[in-house]
This record gives C-alpha cells, structure tokens and sequence, in this order.
C-alpha cells in the first residue's frame, strides 16, 4: 500500500478537475488530500521516487509536468515507499 493510499484511506477515485496539464491536475489533486510533501518537491517538481503513470506511462514519456490532460485519462501517483512510518 502506497503513502497516498495510506494517508488519504482512498485507493481510487475518479477526480474532476478544469486543469488541462498534468501539472495543474496534480496541484489540485495534492491540496484536495493533502499529499504534496509526498510527491512533490518545494519547487513542484516530482520527487525522485514518486512516480506519476498517465494512462498507464510514465509522465516523462507523456509530456512531463507541461503534458496535456484530457477527459478520460487515467493519471496513476505512486510512492514506492517500503518499510519507512514516517508519514
């Protein structure tokens, strides 16, 4: 079980957003659950471990921060955090 998952007690859920970039669609995702000091660094970029999958690839090979978000797409936030409590 992830971070997110674990502070948020939400496994999955379909979230609106007005944002058309993953970027913006990631700081409305954060503040609504409160998970940013989790996934992204002070300056808004992705933190070395987390990893953000838009329909299934990494956001990287999506576009990066600046990648179009549209209707339907399926946007993954993963921490592969293993054995730390700190959270």
């Amino acid at each position: 079980m992830g971070i997110p998952r674990q502070r948020t007690r939400i496994g999955q859920v379909e979230f609106v957003s007005v944002e058309s970039s993953l970027r913006g669609l990631l700081k409305e995702v954060t503040d609504s659950y409160h998970i940013a000091d989790v996934l992204l660094t002070e300056s808004g970029e992705v933190k070395p471990y987390a990893r953000i999958l838009v329909n299934g690839r990494s956001y990287q090979f999506a576009g990066g921060l600046d990648a179009e978000i549209h209707e339907g797409d399926a946007v993954a936030l993963i921490y592969p955090w293993i054995g730390h409590e700190d959270f």
